[in-house]
């Protein structure tokens, strides 16, 4: 059973995603507004799938904790794909800060571009990290305000532990944008690189905003208590 859900789910997954992006591949024609709406209906219909096919659904904890205005940056944790439309639609116009690698798909690599996502190097550290912060100040400046990074860098297995990237305590300094931390445990359900999914409820946290932290071992601990605990 888990099988024929898993292939029910791909074949409309791969079959709609291939179909509305075709539609919509003239990128450049479209505002940010407007990609920002089609971005945002795609994350929706993924997450929708996935729970009337998959049987996986989610509850959100702590949902009081998020900010109602201004710029921040959500610093999750990383277990699946899932959580890349989850996040997507919870917070529709955010700006991705993914490794350089996906820079390179075709059609969405118009579609990052149009929205501001920013890739970073992982083997380029200091490079990459002014490369970040500056295209950050620059979109903060133009009012687009939400940002998502995932510190552990790749996804990891339940349980498993990573040391964190600091990118996100940069950002936090040098910007002063707060962070909003948020853990789940996707990858019990969404199991990563695995065909077969399994029926379950994806717990997602969200924890009080850090905000004004000058020390960065007291931040990046924080975050793995946070995660790991």
């Amino acid at each position: 059973m888990r099988f024929l859900r898993s292939l029910t789910f791909y074949i409309f997954f791969y079959t709609g995603t291939i179909f509305f992006f075709l539609i919509f591949s003239p990128v450049w024609l479209f505002t940010r507004n407007f990609v920002v709406i089609l971005c945002t209906f795609w994350t929706k219909s993924v997450i929708k799938l996935s729970k009337s096919i998959l049987g996986i659904k989610y509850e959100i904890k702590g949902v009081e904790n998020i900010p109602t205005s201004g710029s921040f940056v959500v610093a999750s944790n990383h277990q699946s794909a899932w959580e890349t439309f989850f996040l997507g639609s919870l917070f529709p116009g955010s700006i991705f800060i993914l490794k350089y690698e996906l820079k390179k798909i075709p059609i969405f690599s118009q579609y990052f571009k149009k929205l501001g996502f920013i890739f970073v190097k992982r083997e380029k550290a200091f490079d990459s990290l002014k490369i970040l912060l500056k295209s950050v100040r620059k979109l903060i400046s133009q009012k687009n305000g939400i940002f998502v990074i995932f510190p552990e860098g790749t996804r990891i297995k339940p349980g498993d532990q990573i040391k964190l990237n600091s990118g996100v305590f940069a950002i936090h300094k040098f910007s002063g944008l707060p962070i909003l931390p948020i853990k789940l445990n996707s990858g019990k359900y969404w199991i990563n690189k695995k065909f077969n999914k399994r029926k379950g409820t994806i717990t997602v946290e969200i924890f009080p905003i850090i905000k004004n932290e000058d020390d960065k071992k007291k931040v990046m601990t924080k975050l793995e208590n946070y995660y790991y605990q």
